[in-house]
């Protein structure tokens, strides 16, 4: 029994943070995610800018080819 304005003896839960113990797997998988896009897209880059050089070498026009 209890006395008046004491609360009976119950089981406390206590409420945990998914996300706080989430942050250590998803830091690094979000870091290895821009790694991948940065690197992806430095490739495309210097992909296209070697594709545009090619293109310009091999483009003569008849005036070039003409010219001395």
């Amino acid at each position: 029994m209890t006395s008046v304005g004491t609360q009976p003896l119950t089981d406390v839960l206590l409420a945990h943070h998914v996300a706080l113990l989430a942050i250590p797997a998803i830091v690094p998988a979000v870091i290895v995610v821009g790694v991948v896009l940065y690197i992806a897209r430095k490739d495309r880059r210097e992909e296209r800018e070697e594709r545009e050089l090619i293109e310009r070498a091999f483009d003569t026009t008849p005036e070039e080819s003409d010219n001395p």
